[in-house]
């Protein structure tokens, strides 16, 4: 009897486990796989669109790293990362990611929002009333962060790169005289009725990092941002402080080809004083995509979007894709950080000049490329 019982319990757990089996195997089949992105025929586009804006900018150097969750990553390089030497560009390499600081700087602002430090409605001038900024008191902290504050765009102004080339791009410029050279002009618009991207913006928010936490908005943007997401190959540095490896960056001007890799970056400070490579960009794409450290309602004030801008970061629609992310440009680089959630695809792309804008103008391309891919696999 107990031989037959023990027969009975094998028989019951064997079909237990066909069930399973079936039923495991049944919900397998009902995720649909998605479709391989990078094939041998997608790489040989992409290739081809980089041979092609290699030559047509004449950019010294040109490097891009596309990421498909899932897939090998494909690093595309052509060029020269050091004149000089004659160095190869390198994915190691570090380079000056100019705007694309500005989300860095966005993020430790919504993070101390989060921490009850900053209130995003209330105005700049409440927080920096020193400065007497124009309309000050109608300027959110939010109107600085999404692009709507209606201040001069101190980048514009031409005597600001007169002064910076009389002093043969050395010239320091600490954070409140490009406030000075900005508050010259007057206001572009009403605060909040209008969108235009300026650097002014995130210099303010530089300044508020500094006021309400009593340290270096760097300090705060690396304590709050950079080191919780390890990203230990994107720092602040002076002109002449750059681990290496490094690309140097090069600008085109009527006496021909200029090495700016050591101009001074103080102007852009938190707006575009940010170094990084590309592995840390790559980490950083999806973090920033998906408002990593910020809680709930700080990630619907990041991505409120209002003419592709939302607080420090952008998007760009094109048919059924959406990316999310930044583009950086500084005299010697031009970068491009950009991920599409749905998709799980990282973009990365830079240049080692900024003249004609090699790396937006290579994004854009495999934007469509993907773009049509994916609009042909969903027909």
């Amino acid at each position: 009897m107990k031989q037959n019982n023990n027969t009975s319990i094998m028989k019951t757990l064997g079909i237990l486990f066909i069930l399973f089996v079936t039923i495991i195997s049944c919900s397998k089949e009902s995720i649909p796989s998605q479709p391989q992105v990078l094939t041998d025929e997608v790489i040989s586009a992409l290739s081809a669109i980089t041979d092609r804006v290699f030559l047509e900018t004449s950019t010294p150097a040109l490097i891009a790293s596309i990421s498909v969750d899932g897939e090998p990553d494909l690093i595309i390089k052509r060029g020269i990362g050091n004149l000089t030497t004659n160095e190869p560009v390198n994915e190691k390499n570090s380079f000056r990611i100019a705007s694309i600081t500005k989300t860095f700087a966005g993020t430790a602002v919504l993070i101390l929002a989060d921490e009850g430090s900053i209130a995003l409605d209330q105005s700049i001038s409440y927080y920096l009333p020193e400065y007497n900024i124009p309309s000050g008191n109608l300027i959110t902290i939010r109107m600085l962060g999404n692009m709507t504050s209606g201040l001069y765009n101190y980048s514009e102004d031409i005597s600001f790169w007169e002064s910076f080339r009389e002093g043969n791009y050395q010239k320091y410029f600490p954070p409140d005289s490009l406030l000075a050279i900005a508050f010259r002009h007057p206001m572009n618009f009403t605060p909040g009725t209008e969108y235009e991207y300026c650097n002014t913006n995130t210099v303010l928010l530089g300044l508020l990092l500094e006021k309400v936490s009593k340290k270096s908005a760097y300090q705060v943007i690396r304590e709050k941002v950079i080191q919780p997401l390890n990203l230990n190959n994107t720092y602040f540095g002076g002109p002449f402080y750059m681990y290496t490896p490094y690309s140097h960056g090069y600008v085109f001007e009527d006496e021909g080809l200029i090495d700016a890799t050591n101009w001074n970056p103080s102007w852009g400070y938190t707006a575009g004083g940010l170094i990084s490579n590309i592995e840390d960009l790559k980490k950083w794409a999806p973090l920033l995509a998906n408002g990593a450290l910020l809680s709930e309602a700080m990630k619907a004030e990041r991505f409120k979007f209002n003419n592709g801008y939302g607080f420090c970061i952008e998007s760009i629609r094109y048919k059924n894709d959406l990316w999310i992310g930044h583009p950086g440009s500084i005299p010697g680089y031009n970068t491009q950080v950009w991920y599409n959630r749905a998709r799980k695809i990282t973009l990365v792309v830079n240049s080692n000049t900024d003249s004609e804008s090699p790396a937006q103008t290579l994004l854009i391309d495999f934007i469509i490329l993907l773009g049509d891919l994916n609009s042909h696999t969903h027909s």
